[in-house]
């Protein structure tokens, strides 16, 4: 356990419909898998109750795996593009998708860049991105990626969720989303998707990153957080 988690225990749980209500869902991934594990059940309810859902991917993921000779980065995006795709059709069946297509640790945060990511909002939307708080450079960027693109957007709502900051000793005031059963069968499904980083598929760079079986399974078995801004 850690601090982050400890605390969960005394979490309210929120549903999604009180979350949402009727605003679009627009969930920010700083790389493609990041919106399974961490919105992968509030986007299958959102969507399975009606609300548009929207995911944009910040960066192509293509140094995971750096040693790999058989996985170059070029194909290495690709095949993370078609993961990312396909765990987005399982959990929100024709929400829009955007790939922003940064290379991987480098998530902008610049002004234009923000300006970009603010167009895709919708109106009213409900914004989820990365905690600024997870100890990864890209999730911390998209985090203040996203809190640039909405400074000037009062329509909309921007909270976070966090990734690797469940694992640090960082209390955070949070919610937890109440998810229905189809949502968690339909995350496990998605996350399998992801196989370039969650399965041995890439076996020429053993320091390469594969998600440990354990933190799979605390994804898919926890339910997912939500951080206020």
């Amino acid at each position: 356990m850690s601090g982050f988690l400890d605390a969960l225990a005394r979490a309210p749980l929120v549903g999604v419909a009180d979350l949402l209500d009727d605003r679009p869902l627009v969930v920010i991934a700083p790389h493609p898998d990041d919106e399974t594990l961490g919105c992968g059940a509030l986007l299958f309810d959102a969507h399975a109750r009606g609300n548009p859902c929207h995911v944009i991917c910040v960066t192509n993921g293509n140094r995971s795996h750096p040693g790999s000779r058989d996985w170059p980065p070029a194909r290495l995006a690709a095949t993370r593009r078609a993961e990312f795709e396909g765990a987005v059709a399982i959990l929100a069946p024709g929400a829009a998708t955007h790939w922003l297509d940064h290379p991987d640790c480098e998530a902008p945060v610049d002004a234009a860049s923000a300006r970009h990511l603010s167009r895709m909002i919708p109106d009213r939307a409900v914004v989820l991105a990365s905690w600024g708080h997870d100890p990864h450079i890209d999730h911390e960027s998209t985090a203040r990626l996203a809190r640039r693109a909405l400074a000037e957007r009062p329509d909309a709502m921007l909270h976070f969720y966090p990734i690797w900051g469940r694992f640090i000793d960082r209390p955070a005031p949070a919610r937890l989303i109440r998810a229905s059963d189809a949502a968690r069968a339909a995350k496990a499904r998605a996350l399998a998707r992801h196989r370039t980083q969650m399965t041995g598929l890439i076996d020429d760079d053993p320091d390469g990153f594969v998600m440990e079986d354990w933190r799979q399974q605390h994804f898919l078995s926890h339910p997912e957080v939500i951080l206020a801004p």
